[in-house]
């Protein structure tokens, strides 16, 4: 038995029908039996729980062989970094309780630094409580998702103009589509680990700029559309203008700016990559 949080998004809702798709069982934890009720028509179990509920996610986690959990991005949350520490504190508590054998979670490329990483430190200290806790953990670690391009569609459409916080604009870095993040998920659980602490990383087809997303859109859409670079100085308030709190705005921006300067680098040079390449993308995007 499998047990699978956030089917809701895009990650999780990849991992739980990957596994039922090759015969697996599954358990998928949700706010509310509404949310579970296409799962439920699949054949999934439901599990009704709140991730800092840890009588209900310990009792949601009793029987699984590993289960998946993420950090929801809550970015317009005024305390967002707490309430994400307080959440993997609450995740680590339950799966202790549960006596979890194995715990796959969505962490991130960078994840082998505590700060300067923005919200990545908070995934950090997710790894750092399964360990201390030793439940056999494999860390996802993916680059940067292909899905971030869907917050600029706005500027895309209206403007003709595909801002970009990756600087200089034909800076190229690992871009991962969510599919191909859920599809490695998935995989680890079925594999279990013989070590405490597995770190998959997980790069992209390719690697792509800015430049070449605003070449992939041009053509998709068949106009064109010019990379702009957004200054640094300018980053917090256009992020807090999108609706991001005043902390996570930060939080994002510093993740940026450790993307650019390369304190976000991905560790295993031979690291797994993606299938879903940015023409793919970008194609079914606009659609």
């Amino acid at each position: 038995m499998f047990v699978i949080s956030g089917v809701t998004g895009n990650t999780g809702s990849i991992v739980a029908q990957a596994l039922l798709d090759q015969g697996q069982s599954v358990r998928v934890i949700v706010r509310s039996e509404e949310k579970g009720s296409p799962w439920k028509a699949k054949g999934a179990e439901v599990a009704t729980a709140d991730l800092q509920d840890i009588t209900a996610m310990t009792k949601a986690l009793e029987g699984a062989t590993g289960a998946y959990f993420l950090l929801p991005p809550e970015l317009t949350n005024e305390d967002y970094i707490g309430e994400s520490l307080k959440r993997a504190e609450a995740i680590v508590k339950a799966a202790t309780a549960a006596r979890l054998p194995h715990a796959v979670v969505l962490s991130s490329v960078g994840a082998q630094h505590g700060d300067k990483v923005g919200p990545i430190s908070t995934i950090a200290h997710l790894e750092k409580l399964f360990i201390a806790a030793s439940i056999p953990l494999t860390a996802v670690r993916p680059g940067y998702f292909l899905e971030n391009i869907q917050d600029m569609m706005p500027a895309v459409m209206h403007e003709g103009v595909y801002p970009s916080m990756i600087l200089p604009l034909d800076f190229k870095i690992d871009m991962v589509a969510t599919r191909d993040i859920g599809l490695a998920v998935a995989e680890a659980l079925i594999n279990p680990p013989t070590v405490r602490h597995r770190v998959v990383e997980l790069k992209g087809a390719e690697q792509y700029s800015a430049e070449d997303i605003a070449s992939a859109l041009s053509s998709a859409l068949n106009r064109q559309i010019t990379p702009v670079p957004v200054p640094q100085e300018a980053w917090v308030d256009q992020l807090k203008q999108s609706g991001l709190s005043q902390q996570s705005a930060e939080a994002i921006a510093e993740m940026h700016e450790s993307i650019n300067n390369g304190r976000i680098h991905f560790l295993d040079a031979d690291a797994k990559k993606g299938s879903v390449n940015l023409t793919k993308f970008i194609t079914e995007l606009v659609a």
